[in-house]
């Protein structure tokens, strides 16, 4: 790996630190942090849109100001878009340009998930926080994608094979991961003892907020789950 990782670096998409901020739990990434020697990095554009927009919003300060905090605290690193700009544009318009209603391209991908993309691809980092269910289903079901663009937008979506196998290339070792999976996670790792003789319910609670604030976790899996801590 270079830049300085390692395999336990964790390369964080703006709408994952989104959902665990807007539920008040960015100090969830403190705790792995601490008791697994996680590296949270974040790319410059995901700060700009998880941090600089909001904190000149009032509607979305508090949120900002936690993510904030935790970048002071070193719980978060901001990693230099410079040497990752040509792969970000790569992506960005390998992606923009795989789906198509006709002769028109389908945009499927924002610059701060292919800046989060980039920052994995050029540093030979596999894991990436995020909740944005598109860019996950384009690395992971591209076909599936095809196929709710065309549900979606009610037109035929046609796809070019070429650009979607470069985008591959560049993605396809890449393991995708929700913020309702980090907090399973950090339930394992013992963070929930915090909450003593409710922690089954306050796991439960956290799921379901994190789902209500953006995560594309569905209500059977939090079921599931929270079935599975009853056995």
């Amino acid at each position: 790996m270079s830049g300085g990782y390692s395999n336990k670096t964790i390369i964080c998409d703006s709408s994952a630190l989104i959902s665990l901020a807007d539920t008040a739990f960015v100090d969830v990434l403190a705790e792995l942090k601490k008791v697994s020697g996680a590296d949270f990095i974040i790319s410059e554009d995901v700060k700009a849109e998880c941090i600089d927009h909001p904190l000149r919003m009032k509607s979305h300060t508090l949120p900002a100001i936690r993510l904030q905090f935790a970048l002071n605290e070193g719980i978060l690193r901001v990693a230099d878009a410079a040497p990752i700009r040509k792969t970000t544009d790569d992506l960005l318009w390998l992606a923009n340009n795989v789906y198509y209603s006709g002769d028109r391209p389908v945009s499927v991908l924002h610059r701060g998930e292919a800046e989060t993309l980039a920052l994995a691809s050029e540093n030979g980092l596999g894991s990436i926080l995020i909740d944005e269910r598109t860019t996950r289903v384009l690395i992971e079901d591209p076909e599936s994608l095809g196929k709710h663009l065309h549900e979606e937008l009610g037109v035929p979506i046609s796809i070019n094979s070429k650009y979607l196998d470069r985008f591959a290339q560049l993605t396809g070792s890449m393991e995708l991961f929700r913020s309702s999976e980090l907090m399973i996670i950090a339930y394992e790792k013992g963070y929930f003892k915090r909450f003593s003789g409710l922690e089954t319910q306050a796991v439960e609670a956290a799921l379901y907020g994190l789902k209500f604030a953006g995560c594309s976790i569905s209500f059977e899996e939090i079921e599931e789950y929270t079935k599975s801590l009853q056995k």
